[in-house]
């Protein structure tokens, strides 16, 4: 939203996952992986990583191809609806204190933002089994 100076959910960098049989809702953020798949798999080379340590699509570069979409063990890039290129959060890298949308939540707790280390393969591997385990089954 902060991105795109436009209140767009379809815009977002983070999706929610609604199950709502379990009245759960799973935010779908990068993980940006220690050896992201993401950015092998891009033959244009437009997944990057930041200094920040977020893997962030060059918009410059990209051509919608979506690779790294499949390739993602939680699925996190995400399309715009607009250009075709895939967005990722970056943890709004040129703000200095948190991200925007946490900032925007804060009164209802609805977003807040835990630091970590950086995850290996396997602990999103991990991870994201879990959510499989929840999700519906197709």
């Amino acid at each position: 939203m902060k991105h795109h100076n436009v209140i767009d959910p379809s815009l977002s960098r983070v999706r929610i996952l609604r199950l709502e049989a379990r009245a759960l809702n799973v935010p779908i953020i990068c993980m940006a992986c220690e050896t992201a798949p993401c950015i092998k798999v891009c033959p244009m080379n437009a997944r990057v990583r930041q200094a920040n340590g977020t893997v962030v699509t060059d918009t410059e570069v990209c051509i919608g191809c979506r690779a790294c979409v499949y390739i993602c063990p939680v699925g996190s890039p995400e399309a715009n609806p607009f250009t075709g290129q895939t967005m990722t959060c970056d943890m709004c890298m040129a703000d200095t204190d948190e991200p925007w949308c946490v900032t925007a939540c804060r009164q209802e707790g609805a977003l807040t933002m835990a630091k970590g280390e950086r995850l290996t393969t396997s602990t999103v591997r991990e991870r994201a089994g879990r959510i499989r385990a929840i999700l519906p089954s197709r």
